[in-house]
């Protein structure tokens, strides 16, 4: 029997963005581990998505909740399940201004 090898799904697919995605929360959430203070960028960036629809659609209240109810550790778990509810979460994370250009394209650079 062969031994199954673990190909990676076509470019462009759901399934390679989902992995690109998680990817990159991946990379979002060593750097906030090594420099907690930047944790406090998603109440920021929630703050500022909600000023800018004048509303607080359902992702929002979703990841403010979840901000309000976990520590960093557990929210930076969330951040990276591989299951669909971190799939789902990962689409409206608030977390999107941590990496810098550079770290972002190391990241695509893997998957190119």
């Amino acid at each position: 029997m062969k031994a199954s090898v673990n190909k990676a799904p076509p470019k462009l697919s759901h399934e390679w963005i989902d992995l690109v995605a998680l990817a990159m929360h991946r990379a979002i959430a060593r750097k906030i581990r090594r420099q907690p203070r930047l944790f406090k960028r998603a109440w920021r960036t929630l703050a500022r998505w909600e000023k800018a629809k004048r509303a607080s659609p359902p992702p929002l209240r979703e990841w403010k909740q979840i901000l309000r109810r976990n520590d960093m550790n557990a929210v930076l778990r969330i951040l990276t399940r591989s299951d669909d509810e971190g799939q789902r979460l990962r689409s409206t994370a608030p977390f999107c201004d941590i990496l810098t250009d550079r770290e972002v394209r190391a990241v695509w650079a893997r998957y190119d």
